[in-house]
């Protein structure tokens, strides 16, 4: 199904931010590329300190009893510790990386690099949001949107990520026709956007 001029989804403001908006709904490979490497520190910090912390547990309050030489924690149990530790890791790094682009947090960095990729693909007339390799249909993306976005709020829960290519991204295009200051060093051409557009119509319509 595709929409029509007439019959374009509608989508709500996006929230109030202290910082610059980048993406609301960004794909889940851009929030991984994304990533700080505090993030990976986090990351890091966390798949080591679930095996730890069991081990140090052991030697707090044997599994013996009380007055009880601690024991040696079983194999099986530390491997499975090392890995709630590398999935409840790499949700923290998310949500992190996540809350970035949305702006409720400190995110210059990730303006830059978003603004020097978008302003990339436009200059090798491509859609910025690669919505043109989708093979869903505009009521699928439509869906997938309203499905993931903000899902990273509720990972702990429910984890979902955005695998969709979509155009549903809360911010305007024309912003990356505007240069600011250095960014005419990048060197970028770009074409209109509505050109751009056009050339994938067939595939986005």
């Amino acid at each position: 199904m595709s929409y029509t001029p007439s019959n374009q989804p509608v989508r709500s403001t996006p929230p109030q931010s202290d910082y610059e908006l980048i993406d609301v709904d960004p794909h889940f490979s851009r929030v991984v590329r994304y990533f700080r490497s505090s993030d990976l520190g986090i990351w890091a910090a966390t798949t080591a300190a679930f095996p730890l912390a069991l081990q140090a547990w052991e030697k707090l309050e044997p599994a013996e009893g009380a007055f009880k030489a601690p024991g040696k924690v079983p194999g099986g149990a530390l491997r499975t510790a090392t890995l709630l530790g590398f999935v409840g890791g790499f949700y923290l790094a998310y949500v992190r990386s996540s809350k970035r682009f949305l702006g409720w947090t400190e995110n210059s960095r990730e303006v830059s690099k978003d603004r020097y990729e978008i302003k990339k693909l436009l200059s090798q007339e491509k859609l910025p949001y690669h919505e043109n390799v989708s093979v869903l249909d505009d009521r699928l993306k439509d869906i997938a949107n309203r499905n993931s976005q903000y899902s990273f709020t509720a990972i702990a829960i429910l984890p979902w990520f955005n695998f969709a290519h979509h155009p549903y991204h809360g911010v305007s295009i024309d912003k990356y026709y505007v240069d600011r200051p250095g960014e005419e060093a990048w060197g970028f051409k770009l074409k209109p956007f509505a050109e751009i557009q056009a050339k994938y119509a067939k595939h986005i319509e």
